[in-house]
Formats: C-alpha cells, sequence, structure tokens
C-alpha cells in the first residue's frame, strides 16, 4: 500500500515537472517551436517555389531565371541589388515624412521590407497599406490618423509619379536622335497601350467596386492631415524625396538589370518603363503586380530602348523582378517575424 502511495506522489511530482518545463518560457526550444510555426514555413517555400515557377514558366517558357543569371554580367547584378536595397530606407523616408509623430526609423524600414513578403499574397500595393497602417496603430496612433497618414502618402505618391514620368519622357523626347525617327512616337504609343490596360481593369465591375471599396478609407481625411503636415515642413520634405527615391532606386536597378543582360540604354527610357509598368501592375489585382508589370514594363522598354520585346527587353524584365519580387522574399518574412514578435505590427 506504501509503494503504490508513493508510486502515485512520483507520479504526481513527475507530471508536474513535465508541465512546469512546458510552461518554462526560457527553454530556447520552446521559444524557437512558438516562434516558428510548420504554417509559416510552408507559406515561405511556397511563395519561394510559386515566384521562381512564375519566371521559369509562366512568363514565356523560353526564358530560364537559372540561365539569365548564370550569363548576366555579376557586376551589374550585384548593382541592382543594392539598388534595390537601397528602395527600403527611401520607402521608410517617404512612409514617416506624412507621420507627424516620431517612430523609430529602423522599426519602419523592417516594416517595408515585410511589406516585400506581404504583397505576395495581397494585390497590387493593398498589401503594404495594410501592413502600414497596422504598424503605425500598434504604435500608438489612432485607426483615423493612421489611414490618413497612409493615406496622403499614397496621394502625394501619385502625383510624384506622374510628374517623374512626364520629366523622363520629355528627356527622351529632347534625346531622340534623326535617326529614329518613331522612337518617341513608339514611346506614346507604348504609354497609351498601358494605360489602356490599366482602363480596362478598371472597367470590369466586380475589380472596379473591389478597387473603391479599399481605396476610399485612404482618400477620406487625407487631405485634412496634410495640411497638419504643412506645419512641419521639414518633416513633409523628407516625405517628398523619400517617395522620389524610391522610384529613382527601383529605375536603377531595372537598369543595371538591362546592363546585366549587355544592352547600353540611356537611364531616362529605362526610367519611363519601370514608372509606366509600375502604374500598370498597382492597377491590375495580382499579387506584386505579376504579370501587368513584366508585360508593361518590357513593352515600353522595348519600344524605348530598341530591344527585342521577346528578347532583351523580357530577359531583363525578369532579372529585375527576381531581384525585387523573389530575392526579398525570405529577408521580408524574417523582418515580418521581428516586428511581430515585437508587437510592433
Amino acid at each position: 500500500m506504501t509503494t503504490g502511495i508513493s508510486e502515485i506522489q512520483e507520479t504526481g511530482r513527475t507530471d508536474q515537472a513535465d508541465q512546469a518545463d512546458q510552461a518554462d518560457p526560457a527553454d530556447p526550444a520552446d521559444r524557437t517551436r512558438r516562434r516558428i510555426r510548420p504554417g509559416v514555413l510552408i507559406t515561405v517555400v511556397g511563395a519561394v517555389v510559386f515566384g521562381c515557377l512564375l519566371y521559369a514558366q509562366g512568363t514565356r517558357a523560353d526564358v530560364d531565371p537559372v540561365r539569365l543569371v548564370r550569363e548576366a554580367d555579376p557586376g551589374w547584378v550585384l548593382l541592382s541589388v543594392l539598388a534595390a536595397a537601397a528602395s527600403y530606407p527611401a520607402a521608410a523616408m517617404g512612409f514617416l515624412g506624412f507621420v507627424p509623430e516620431r517612430l523609430c526609423f529602423g522599426r519602419a524600414v523592417l516594416a517595408q521590407l515585410a511589406g516585400a513578403f506581404v504583397k505576395l499574397v495581397a494585390p497590387g500595393g493593398l498589401g503594404g497599406i495594410a501592413l502600414n497602417t497596422r504598424f503605425l496603430q500598434r504604435a500608438g496612433i489612432t485607426p483615423g490618423r493612421a489611414v490618413s497618414s497612409v493615406g496622403a502618402g499614397q496621394l502625394i505618391g501619385l502625383g510624384l509619379h506622374l510628374l517623374q514620368l512626364a520629366f523622363f519622357l520629355s528627356l527622351i523626347n529632347v534625346d531622340q536622335v534623326p535617326q529614329e525617327p518613331s522612337h518617341g512616337t513608339a514611346t506614346l504609343v507604348a504609354a497609351g497601350l498601358a494605360a489602356a490596360l490599366a482602363g480596362g481593369a478598371l472597367a470590369v465591375p466586380c475589380v472596379r467596386r473591389w478597387l473603391l471599396a479599399r481605396l476610399r478609407p485612404l482618400a477620406e481625411g487625407s487631405l485634412t492631415r496634410l495640411r497638419d503636415l504643412l506645419r512641419h515642413p521639414g518633416r513633409l520634405a523628407v516625405g517628398v524625396v523619400g517617395q522620389l527615391l524610391v522610384s529613382m532606386t527601383l529605375a536603377t536597378s531595372l537598369y543595371c538589370a538591362v546592363r546585366a543582360e549587355g544592352s547600353h540604354p540611356r537611364f531616362a527610357a529605362v526610367a519611363v518603363a519601370f514608372l509606366i509598368g509600375n502604374a500598370v501592375g498597382s492597377a491590375v489585382p495580382t499579387p506584386a503586380g505579376l504579370i501587368g508589370i513584366e508585360t508593361a514594363t518590357a513593352a515600353v522598354l522595348s519600344a524605348t530602348t530598341g530591344l527585342g520585346a521577346a528578347t532583351g527587353a523580357l530577359h531583363a524584365v525578369v532579372l529585375f523582378r527576381l531581384v525585387t519580387v523573389v530575392l526579398p522574399v525570405l529577408p521580408g518574412w524574417l523582418a515580418l517575424s521581428t516586428l511581430q514578435r515585437h508587437k510592433a505590427i
């Protein structure tokens, strides 16, 4: 009888010890299990495989991303990667410049990097918009002010995007050589086709309602937020410079990708292709603007640089998208996990 009681007591102590071990937050293995969940790992692996399969088969059957990277000039590829990496601090500047409240710049950079992962599962730029709004709310900013700040940044960004496009289009017309009389005309035709593609997507009732339902909250209160920002001209200037730098760093990344494929285009011609392709990608409701950006950017790049749309231009665009979409997936997931651990989103 005594032996039986002792065994029961020993079993009870063992169960309590096991429960204590499971509840011990200092256990590194337990923290690792909680931090790295199978569902998250599956999502990351699936996103990477999705991106690779897209560029290996979905864009064109004769585009092999492995061969593109292997045959490209490594120096220009590295410059393309560095230019793309510089876009994240620039995006943080463009984001924080429209928020009067003081926020941590490092965490804002992580939020922009996390957006590289989030946008793979959200159409257009809506994933980044939602992430930035959540980031502001977790920083203690009221939902109305958070949405207005993000909306103000998007509104100014749209205006700056159009101004940059007009500027580089004017440079192409000024630099036009006499031997290529149809060069500027081809550029305008490509721009018109890209605009028609975006307009066609918006003409579909379900797509239009879907976009309006998500973009309307951003417009509401944005002008009021901009009036508040006029009291902080220095911060507003940082936001404008950041917005401009985002476009220029990504256009530079595309330019380096074109150079890596052995072509020598003018920067203005590449910038026009990037700006039009990015605008079309934002209007097409696909994750990260897939298919829409590749098609529009390759078409305009062919028109502005003379590269073959089915060869040189497409290869350069695919390399650029590998650098800016597929490569940042894992760093973006790590940034997202870091922000979640610190309860910043």
